[in-house]
């Protein structure tokens, strides 16, 4: 019997093969995962995030003050992962394009990548005021509820409003 001294390239092969088959594998494995967190997230902003959102600004409004839910989408990490922000007013509707420094915000930003909710906020009124403005924290999908958007939301607006008397 003969020895094939190029026998090896046919098992490094077949390894290098079984190496991408894997690859593309978890790659459609994150794919798939990520697509599950991205359409939680949009169930979570049309059945929690948003209702809870609105309802701030209606009562906002029934007391002399504003606000606006913006819809958009995240950084440069993941420029197609979705945000909603509610930009808060104390006086009267927002005037020109709502700003960190001008206006107490709840900001959240699903990120797909690490499957999580980031939440920045902001207690700025007028440039007074609080003394907060960045992430806070981290959600899971299944721990957002009206009641935490609208506990945060309350929270804000309450340091907002102290710090700009």
């Amino acid at each position: 019997m003969t020895h094939d001294p190029l026998a090896e390239i046919d098992a490094i092969m077949a390894a290098r093969a079984q190496r991408i088959g894997e690859a593309t594998d978890r790659q459609v494995h994150d794919d798939e995962s990520r697509e599950a967190f991205l359409a939680g997230f949009v169930i979570a902003s049309e059945q929690q995030i948003r209702p809870a959102m609105e309802a701030v600004v209606d009562r906002l409004r029934l007391r002399g003050g504003g606000g606006e839910v913006d819809s958009g989408h995240g950084g440069p990490g993941h420029p197609s992962d979705p945000r909603l922000t509610l930009w808060m007013s104390l006086d009267g509707e927002i005037e020109g394009h709502p700003r960190p420094d001008r206006q107490p915000y709840l900001q959240l930003d699903a990120d797909s990548g690490l499957q999580t909710v980031h939440v920045t906020e902001g207690d700025m009124w007028q440039g007074h005021g609080g003394n907060h403005s960045g992430r806070v924290a981290n959600w899971q999908l299944s721990e957002i509820t009206s009641e935490l958007v609208t506990a945060h939301l309350l929270a804000i607006l309450g340091r907002a409003a102290a710090g700009a008397l």
